[in-house]
């Protein structure tokens, strides 16, 4: 039932080998399954080293964005395991070898201890990350919340019910069988979605969000995780979703691009991305961005740690400026979409991230498609 491409089958047959190992200690120390557990430990930390830098030499490649001649190379899902790469992997030994660990405490403790460390170790694992994180995410929010109620426009320190309203990943068809469930790869998602602002800008709608997107195909996507900042404009008229991209560099006075269209409404993509629309985001500068649900959105990468770092002349930088000025560019970018889309529209509206429109008397224009 799972498909596997490449190497891919390499974690299993390690992580058999290793149930294989823990079988055979236990059989040369007359049953004692205790001694079997702590002597595997390192060996499923070896393994997982091993399926790691195995994975370094397969699903490796260059960084299709970077400069030429830059030498930035990217994870890669070419060699994988029921949809799972390669490196995705390496958790499940450090799980392995956390689960052997906490079975060599059962000859001293009852099974319920030894069942509570495990799931303490797990969630030192995925709690750590968070903790380093926050220092960013504080300057993040008092900068931001300053910046918003300097405008009137409405924030909030945190907003977890974005999480499930924008993603990032390339978009997929849902799953229908058990076979499709085991090799369907992991969907890239935004995560502790913080420093909220929304409000009216230049009669437009908007809202400017960041979070922490896992690198795609990383190894430990709890810990190797990107802040992003989320600029959306919302509509008053709800469309399949669908990603445009343009890739590609400008040299000299040519400049060459691919145009990349995701979506699972092809007749969609057909009737928005045309000529017209390619002009448009040459004009308005924005090289990627999509529409999910009402909102037309973009997402800005490869934000600082700090926001201090980055600025010119001596000068901090000011990332929400930069943000609102993103808003900006979707408003021009909307401006000149097609006018045809009536088709494909749907009146069932999302709420808003923040109903700023609703509260203190401030009532602010919808945006529309053209």
């Amino acid at each position: 039932m799972l498909a596997y491409s490449g190497l891919g089958c390499l974690p299993v047959a390690l992580l058999g080998a290793l149930a294989a190992i823990w079988f055979r200690v236990i059989d040369a120390r007359g049953g004692d399954w205790a001694t079997a557990c702590l002597a595997v430990v390192p060996i499923a930390l070896v393994l997982g080293v091993v399926n790691l830098v195995a994975a370094e030499s397969l699903n490796r490649a260059p960084d299709p964005d970077q400069a030429p001649g830059g030498d930035d190379t990217i994870w890669t899902s070419r060699h994988r395991a029921g949809g799972t790469p390669l490196q995705c992997f390496s958790p499940n030994f450090l799980a392995a070898a956390g689960l052997f660990y906490a079975g060599w405490t059962l000859q001293w403790v009852h099974w319920l201890v030894a069942l509570a460390e495990y799931g303490a170790l797990t969630a030192v694992y995925y709690a750590v990350p968070g903790f380093r994180r926050r220092p960013a995410k504080a300057v993040t929010v008092a900068e931001r919340g300053n910046f918003a109620r300097a405008r009137g426009w409405a924030f909030r320190d945190r907003l977890p019910a974005l999480a499930g309203r924008w993603k990032p990943g390339p978009l997929q068809r849902l799953s229908t069988t058990p076979a499709e469930v085991l090799n369907s790869p992991p969907q890239a998602g935004l995560r502790d979605h913080f420093a909220v602002m929304s409000g009216t800008h230049r009669g437009v709608r908007f809202t400017i969000a960041d979070a922490f997107e896992p690198e795609p195909f990383a190894p430990f996507r709890a810990w190797q995780q990107h802040h992003v900042t989320v600029c959306a404009v919302h509509l008053d008229t709800a469309f399949p979703s669908i990603r445009v991209a343009l890739r590609g560099r400008r040299r000299g006075r040519r400049a060459r691009y691919a145009l990349e269209v995701e979506t699972l409404r092809p007749d969609f993509a057909e009737a928005l991305v045309t000529e017209k629309t390619i002009e448009a985001m040459l004009a308005a500068e924005v090289m990627e961005w999509s529409i999910q649900g009402r909102d037309v959105l973009t997402v800005l990468r490869d934000q600082p740690a700090d926001t201090e770092d980055g600025g010119t002349g001596g000068q901090p930088a000011d990332y929400d400026l930069d943000a609102v000025r993103v808003i900006e560019r979707l408003t021009s970018l909307i401006a000149g979409l097609p006018t045809d889309l009536a088709p494909w529209a749907d009146r069932a509206l999302s709420a808003l991230p923040l109903e700023h429109g609703e509260r203190g008397g401030l009532r602010s224009p919808s945006v529309r498609l053209p």
